[in-house]
């Protein structure tokens, strides 16, 4: 196992392909995407069957052994949710390589 960084970004769904390309430009070499995530939050309930998608949310996993990229991730994913709310998580993690 590797010791890395275990970021989970939370964010709205129509937001998605947005961060997506947003990471794909940071260099980012992969992540899991989680659609319908559902929630409360600071800015109230968000829930995964809305058939419009507007109340949903959906969910990046990203693990990261460069300390450097970390900081960049978070630093350019800050603004995002300031703007539309969303939560950005670090934590340590043990990398499985295969």
């Amino acid at each position: 196992m590797k010791p890395c960084k275990r970021l989970e970004i939370v964010i709205e769904q129509p937001l998605a392909s947005r961060l997506a390309n947003l990471l794909v430009e940071l260099g980012v070499p992969g992540y899991t995407l989680i659609s319908n995530a559902a929630g409360r939050g600071d800015r109230g309930v968000r829930r995964a069957d809305e058939p419009t998608g507007t109340s949903t949310n959906c969910m990046f996993v990203i693990a990261c052994d460069d300390p450097d990229l970390v900081q960049t991730i978070v630093e350019a994913v800050r603004p995002v949710l300031s703007r539309s709310g969303g939560i950005c998580l670090v934590s340590d993690a043990q990398w499985v390589r295969h």
